[in-house]
């Protein structure tokens, strides 16, 4: 067991404010913030934002709000590497006193002049060293500082994923550290923060193996024991080639805009190379659970956008009504009116949530088909997908059957005209129900089947435009379900609208 391991874990998410968090940036998150939790370790969320004229708040602000929905919370407090850029100068300094860094006046023609001479010859396009034991002043030409690489033996290190790995010194440049202008590179600021965030574990994409040993090097110059290391594999599209914004490498909160639950996000990136036998679905305790680098792939795993929408369906089936409605209000409240607001935010509103779920994929669609069951009175409708519109003859034998189907369950709730609906918000008028006269599923669809053979019309005819004007959709929960939850003045004016068609 190495130095690193003995230690409390400690592990580091560390996104650059460059662009938007993307999944591939999600699921390293996701495996780092695992890791720490099973091993009652620290997660820290660092923000690389050194490259100051790309870096942006609103991309910052974009991965904030990322983590936290995603319930990925961070421990301590966060960081950001562009308040420390005293720091990474000062330490590359301190190198250089300790004879692992020197200065490098040599200019950028020059150093491209070296690289070219070096492919013609058959070597790696690298810089010559030919200021490595110069000491060149820090006065006069402007300068990069390099690192002092050894140029003999090698360095080799166990991935927790791929195994042992290792690389020869020859074949790892002087790289820069500090540019002419004064900036720390990726490799110095990425290693000065693991360093005095005393990280034990390096968990991240499989692009960083050649950053790795240049690390190495720079951990063992600082005199800190070197973290383990686990390389992710690559995320691919279908096409099998780096995924990219066309295959869905899009922002992780423009996936919540579209619906996702957080859950479903996690779980659809967690099997993107790791698995726990056959099983798919995941809850986040189950992931704590199980997960292992034994079990992560190292192969490039494929996003595939049908297998994210299934696991999303089936989480929002296991979810609570209660909650799934709580998102709706919270992420699309937009979508409805003032008053169908009110009356989503009720126990009803619950139930209607409930008769949903099963049907949908998206809470983006969840939100869609609640609108109207929640929106007052009779909603506008688009009729022209109807059956009826190609037979005259069914339109009219529809109507006279909705009208007869109208008369026989309003005689049902002038039997109850006496019940007032208990327990039901002012929001909806405390009006009884077709529920509330008794009346279940079965006996609605009794009811109007009857009635559709006294007027020559199938159940499915009957039911088609009866389900377009009492949910507003053409897809739905299911009609009688919802036919019992309404209350009897909102689902009386909707099919009344039926003869207006």
């Amino acid at each position: 067991m190495s130095k690193s391991s003995q230690r409390p874990v400690r592990v580091r998410f560390a996104p650059s404010p460059t662009g938007f968090l993307h999944i591939g940036g999600v699921r390293a998150a996701l495996f780092n913030w695992l890791y720490a939790r099973q091993n009652q370790g620290k997660f820290l969320l660092r923000i690389e934002d050194t490259d100051l004229e790309r870096s942006e708040d609103r991309f910052t602000q974009d991965i904030l709000r990322s983590m936290q929905w995603l319930g990925l919370s961070w421990d301590e407090d966060l960081i950001f590497q562009s308040k420390r850029l005293d720091v990474y100068r000062e330490q590359a300094e301190e190198l250089i006193r300790r004879g692992f860094a020197y200065r490098c006046d040599c200019t950028e023609a020059e150093v491209e002049a070296m690289r070219e001479t070096a492919m013609k010859e058959g070597k790696k396009p690298q810089y010559d060293r030919r200021c490595r034991e110069l000491n060149k002043s820090a006065e006069g030409k402007k300068y990069v500082i390099r690192a002092k690489i050894p140029l003999e033996g090698h360095i080799e290190f166990n991935d927790l994923i791929r195994g042992a790995i290792r690389f020869e010194n020859q074949d790892i440049d002087d790289f820069v550290l500090i540019r002419s202008n004064g900036a720390p590179t990726y490799n110095l600021s990425v290693v000065v923060d693991d360093v005095h965030g005393q990280m034990t574990h390096i968990l991240r994409g499989d692009d960083h193996i050649n950053n790795t040993p240049k690390q190495m090097h720079l951990y063992q110059f600082f005199d800190y024991a070197v973290p383990e290391f686990a390389h992710l594999p690559m995320i691919l599209g279908s096409d099998k080639k780096k995924l990219s914004k066309r295959h869905g490498a899009v922002s992780a909160n423009a996936y919540r805009a579209e619906g996702y639950l957080p859950e479903a996000l996690l779980n659809f990136l967690a099997r993107l190379g790791w698995s726990h036998g056959d099983q798919e679905i995941f809850s986040i305790q189950e992931m704590l659970q199980y997960f292992s680098f034994d079990h992560v792939q190292k192969s490039g795993a494929v996003f595939n956008t049908e297998k994210l929408l299934w696991l999303n369906g089936a989480h929002i089936r296991a979810a609570s009504p209660e909650r799934l409605l709580g998102i709706v209000l919270e992420d699309y409240s937009n979508h409805f009116s003032g008053e169908a607001l009110l009356r989503a935010k009720t126990a009803l509103g619950a139930r209607l949530v409930q008769l949903i779920q099963p049907k949908v994929k998206l809470m983006k669609e969840l939100a869609e088909q609640l609108v109207p069951l929640c929106s007052p009175g009779a909603v506008e409708v688009d009729a022209s997908e109807l059956k009826w519109n190609k037979n005259e003859g069914l339109k009219v034998a529809t109507k006279a059957a909705v009208k007869t189907a109208l008369g026989l369950l309003g005689k049902k709730m002038e039997e109850v005209s006496h019940f007032t609906r208990q327990g039901l918000e002012k929001s909806w008028g405390d009006a009884p129900s077709l529920g509330d006269a008794g009346l279940n599923t079965t006996e609605i669809d009794t009811l109007l089947r009857q009635v559709g053979e006294q007027h020559g019309v199938k159940l499915g005819d009957l039911a088609q435009p009866m389900r377009l004007t009492v949910t507003g959709r053409m897809v739905s929960a299911g009609l009688f379900d919802v036919m019992t939850l309404l209350p009897w003045d909102v689902l009386e004016a909707r099919l009344q609208k039926i003869e207006q068609l």
